[in-house]
């Protein structure tokens, strides 16, 4: 079986071309996709060769939502049924591109293993592979959920409680979601990015402070909010010399969240660190305990995902718009491709 897909041929370069599916198994699911949401984030990083673990050519994408078409019988063992909507975070392929990345949601059909380790364990790491989607729900509403689930694996892993001041630093989408998730905890949300339209979405979307480094005085902003330092500062700018200029806007003991993916090497100041004797935290991935309350939460009105997605393309439209990813502009926000006739 053929689909297509988005391919990343090679460093910077990316086609839209039929790829070859692997025979389903007893444990897979077949799924239609309808959407997929772009991790901008990420997928910049594979495509500009700085994913080491990621080769060419592979399939990218981790965020996939569509129709159950085929089930095998052990997924059907499991609950899956044909019709069902899902959301999945990878899928198999077959040679040349299989074991090339742990993504591959960007096709417009999904080979997904529903049964072999997918289940939760306390301690262990939990990475989201697949979700039953809320019925009702618009499958563009949940196209970047995952995103969600990714804030919230590093809000749950801090603890914000109710009534903290927390500043959240860089605005893309898991910035955008994690002011609104420490909102729903009760958390008083300052947040900070040098693009004014991604300040004004979180300004509409509930944040209690916006603060734009380049056209006021940081140090004299954030001061004046928290006196005492913030007692959770989010970073999801992933750049050093942004998070060197958080650090003493922590209070005493905070804690400090990092969000972002950090390429090494690092030109971390860990001595500013020292001065505040935080708790630091470093999430990865996310869970799809995670991914499913994100979803319900999305489904009753409580997350807007709508509001942080500036680009619904079709297929086709995906040269063009990773060739403006790659030159790292910040001209968009959310990213989805419609794979739907």
């Amino acid at each position: 079986m053929k689909t297509k897909a988005i391919v990343f041929e090679d460093v910077r370069k990316v086609a839209v071309r039929d790829v070859d599916l692997p025979t389903p198994r007893s444990e897979d699911i077949v799924v239609a996709t309808e959407v997929s949401g772009v991790s901008v984030g990420t997928e910049r990083w594979a495509l500009i060769g700085k994913r080491a673990e990621i080769a060419f050519p592979n399939v990218p994408g981790y965020m996939g939502i569509g129709r159950v078409v085929e089930v095998g019988a052990k997924a059907a063992a499991r609950g899956y049924r044909k019709g069902a909507r899902v959301n999945v975070a990878a899928s198999r392929l077959a040679p040349p591109l299989d074991g090339k990345s742990w993504m591959s949601t960007h096709l417009a059909h999904a080979v997904v293993d529903v049964c072999t380790g997918v289940d939760w364990e306390p301690d262990g790491f939990n990475i989201h592979r697949c979700e039953f989607a809320p019925e009702g729900a618009d499958p563009q509403d949940l196209a970047l959920t995952g995103l969600c689930a990714v804030a919230l694996r590093g809000i749950e892993m801090a603890g914000v409680p109710m009534g903290a001041k927390v500043l959240i630093a860089g605005l893309g989408v898991i910035g955008q979601y994690a002011a609104q998730v420490c909102r729903l905890k009760g958390a008083q949300v300052a947040v900070s990015d040098v693009v004014a339209a991604r300040l004004e979405v979180a300004g509409h979307l509930g944040a209690e402070w916006v603060i734009n480094p380049q056209r006021e005085d940081f140090a004299a902003r954030c001061a004046a909010i928290a006196p005492k330092g913030f007692d959770i500062i989010i970073d999801t700018s992933s750049i050093p010399a942004v998070v060197n200029g958080l650090i003493p806007h922590l209070k005493l003991f905070g804690k400090f969240v990092f969000q972002g993916w950090y390429p090494p090497p690092s030109a971390l100041d860990l001595n500013a660190f020292h001065q505040r004797l935080p708790t630091c935290y470093c999430p990865c991935a996310h869970s799809g305990r995670a991914v499913d309350a994100a979803m319900r939460w999305v489904a009753e009105g409580r997350i807007n995902t709508r509001a942080l997605i500036t680009h619904a393309l079709k297929p086709e439209a995906a040269p063009e718009m990773y060739g403006v990813m790659a030159q790292g502009s910040e001209s968009f926000l959310g990213v989805v491709f419609d794979w739907r006739t």
